[in-house]
């Protein structure tokens, strides 16, 4: 599965985020959606979640999101 906006491949984890209005795949990776977080919330799957995601660590605001419940 690839980004819909810059091709990237995705993780897991990325391909698994769901929108929650409409239950759609988003397919974008961590960076093109941390464009769109505020606008569209979505269903992730942290169990999928790697800590190996590059774009999040590029990105601090879509990292804070991110609760382990720890």
């Amino acid at each position: 599965m690839r980004c819909y906006c810059c091709d990237k491949i995705l993780s897991d984890f990325e391909s698994t985020r769901k929108s929650v209005t409409t239950g759609d795949y988003l397919d974008m990776c961590n960076k093109c959606y941390a464009t769109i977080k505020d606008d569209l919330h979505a269903e992730e799957r942290y169990d999928l979640f790697d800590g190996d995601e590059d774009s999040l660590e590029d990105n601090n605001n879509l990292s804070d999101d991110l609760d382990f419940g720890g």
